[in-house]
């Protein structure tokens, strides 16, 4: 969509394409190039937006440091955005006194600064004068004295009494231990019992003979601190300020707290300003010419007529012209889906949004996200923690769009271990068992009705399921590579890299079983037509893009182990053994759960608190199960549709839609229904 108006109504255009957010705006220069010759860039300042932004940001830092918002758990689990009322922002812009809380913000920041540098210095200090804080004489009266050469430091016990028992010291010089004070706390502040202070004296022009007798002796020259008075008292000194420091420090912390009360105006100024910044950065991707104002961007089509009415009725000299994207423009993708499908559309996100004129995938991976997410965590009373965990979320997230979705994938997660819990027979492991509810109780009753697979006892079984549905899956995934193909009208492709693998797939799949169980002669030939006609027909077309009949051969030969082409045996059998880890991560959540029963089950024949540590054991330990197993359970379902599925058929390379509109990485609006 390309806009021209003319130059007076740029500001409002814009405003009315910002308030309806339907455009995204792209560089006219890169659109059009030889728009230079005529038009120049649009200059917006961005001086006020960053002004306001500067102050309030010191606000809210301010506020963020001494009168920080308390979160419960949950909050803190999932961070939500400031929503924003487009009529209470109204409200804070016209009648908030920013300027005000700024100018008390600002010196609560200065006196805070201050305050916080000459704490340091003291903090630092004391961090010099505590190892010394012992000594028991004057530091001002040691430097005082000029006639002889005196020296402080530490040695060894050791190193002392040998310095003690030298005979080949100088004539006129001498040493003396220094016995260290009794300090408050009742120590003397040294760490190390082996070590000794001592003061050493002698004449100038004994300096350097008595010098390297010490060293010998292994003495350690310590350098006294230019203070008055002894160490402890200047340390004491020391902390009274550092307690008056803190004390201001707290002032400012009471003075912050009353402006805490205005927090949420300060968030929403910022979230406008923030706003109104990339609005105008938006506006330097037009161009101006002396008459006529240029804008450019991509468009929804079904967006297309409310523009044209908006244009007719504010703006009659503007003229807007509409074309089709091609793929060179790289447009971005805007993807709309039902509400029970668009919890599926944070999958598609976290892998990558479709290229352009390809399919979305997000309603044929709910389905299987939703089966292997059943299958590892399959535990019908994990199924219900999570069914109201997610609930609770929902309930509290509903104005937020991303968490409310993932809360909800996280729902349908829960029906569905729910309903694999009652397949597999799990309910927080066997804690319907006798032994735990006793004697054909009604959970044991209903959990034997309805178990169908028991992975413990018949591991094979569920062994040859998870391969079972990895190979079916493998198999989905090519036939949403013939019907993408399709819909592109490549009918080669869909031919050669889709069906000649659902051909010779099967056929291998059955001449491999051969080798591991009986199977029918007439099942095994059939198989075996399959792979030999599958496996001709991909030698023939695999290498078709090479050059000359050798090349074309040797390429579909290779194609078959997976090398080159678009899939391969080898990629098939790697890819439908990854799915074993649907029965290793289910095995996991069940046998750890058996595993606390048991830990629990132990502690329950002890008198008086048997059966509290009991209860108190299954508590915890299966709150830590949850919590492991339902990160494993979606952490690998992902992985088998990001790398096992997607992989078969899906191609990313598209850049999400993002219309011109309120945008702030704190905020987000609240859309009126």
């Amino acid at each position: 969509m390309t806009l021209l108006c003319p130059v007076s109504d740029t500001q409002e255009v814009m405003d009315k394409l910002h308030e309806m957010g339907v455009m995204e705006v792209v560089d006219v220069f890169d659109r059009y190039q030889d728009a230079e010759e005529k038009l120049t860039r649009q200059e917006v300042s961005t001086e006020s937006c960053d002004s306001n932004l500067q102050r309030l940001n010191l606000i809210i830092g301010l506020l963020d440091n001494f009168a920080p918002v308390k979160k419960s758990f949950i909050q803190g689990l999932a961070p939500v955005p400031l929503l924003v009322d487009p009529d209470e922002l109204e409200k804070v812009k016209a009648n908030f006194d920013l300027d005000r809380y700024y100018e008390e913000a600002e010196k609560l920041d200065s006196k805070y600064r201050r305050v916080e540098r000459s704490l340091s210095e003291v903090e630092s200090r004391l961090k010099d004068l505590r190892p010394l804080e012992a000594l028991p004489f004057p530091v001002d009266s040691f430097h005082k004295i000029k006639s002889v050469t005196l020296r402080f430091g530490s040695i060894s016990k050791s190193g002392l009494e040998s310095l003690q028992a030298d005979t080949a010291l100088p004539a006129l010089a001498a040493f003396e231990e220094v016995k260290r004070l009794k300090l408050d706390h009742g120590g003397d502040g040294e760490s190390d019992t082996d070590k000794r202070w001592i003061v050493t004296a002698c004449l100038p022009e004994s300096q350097d003979s008595f010098d390297r007798c010490l060293a010998d002796h292994g003495f350690l020259e310590i350098t006294l601190p230019n203070i008055n008075g002894t160490v402890h008292e200047m340390v004491k000194h020391l902390k009274e300020e550092r307690h008056q420091l803190q004390e201001r420090i707290c002032f400012v912390a009471s003075e912050t707290e009353a402006l805490a009360e205005h927090r949420h105006s300060f968030l929403l100024l910022r979230s406008y300003w923030e706003d109104r910044r990339k609005l105008s950065l938006a506006q330097t991707q037009s161009a101006v010419g002396k008459w006529v104002q240029m804008v450019t961007g991509f468009i929804r089509e079904v967006d297309v007529p409310s523009v044209e009415s908006m244009l007719k009725s504010n703006f009659s000299g503007a003229s807007l012209f509409v074309e089709s994207c091609t793929d060179e423009d790289n447009p971005p993708v805007n993807i709309s889906l039902s509400p029970m499908i668009r919890p599926a559309q944070m999958l598609v996100d976290l892998f990558g949004r479709p290229a352009y004129n390809t399919f979305d995938p997000s309603p044929l991976i709910l389905p299987t996200f939703l089966i292997f997410f059943g299958i590892c965590f399959g535990d019908v009373a994990y199924g219900s923690m999570l069914v109201l965990l997610s609930l609770y979320i929902m309930r509290k997230t509903k104005a937020y769009e991303g968490v409310y979705n993932f809360a909800r994938l996280l729902f349908y997660s829960g029906l569905s271990t729910m309903f694999f819990g009652f397949i597999l027979g799990s309910f927080f492991g066997d804690l319907y068992a006798e032994k735990y509810l006793g004697e054909n109780n009604l959970l044991l009753q209903l959990m034997t009705t309805t178990q169908i697979l028991d992975p413990l006892q018949k591991p094979i079984v569920a062994l040859l399921a998870s391969v079972a549905i990895g190979i079916a899956n493998q198999f989905y995934g090519i036939a949403l590579k013939m019907y993408d193909a399709l819909q592109r009208g490549d009918k080669i492709e869909a031919f050669c890299d889709g069906l000649l693998w659902l051909i010779i797939l099967p056929g291998f799949s059955i001449v491999i079983a051969k080798m591991f169980a009986p199977i029918p002669s007439v099942v095994f030939n059939i198989g075996l037509l399959l792979f030999i006609g599958g496996a001709l027909g991909l030698i023939l077309t695999q290498g078709r893009d090479a050059e000359g009949i050798p090349a074309k051969l040797i390429t579909g030969v290779i194609s078959l182990y997976g090398i080159v082409g678009s899939y391969g045996l080898t990629a098939f059998i790697g890819d439908t053994m990854s799915y074993c880890r649907l029965l290793a991560l289910s095995l996991t959540t069940t046998i750890v759960a058996l595993s606390f029963n048991m830990m629990a089950d132990l502690l329950r024949p002890i008198p008086y608190v048997g059966a509290f540590l009991f209860v108190f054991i299954l508590i915890v330990a299966h709150i830590f199960n949850f919590l492991i197993n339902v990160l494993g359970a979606f952490v690998h379902s992902m992985r088998l549709i990001f790398v096992e599925f997607f992989g078969r058929f899906y191609t990313t390379g598209s850049k999400p839609f993002s219309p011109l509109g309120f945008d702030s990485k704190n905020a987000i609006l609240h859309k009126q229904r």
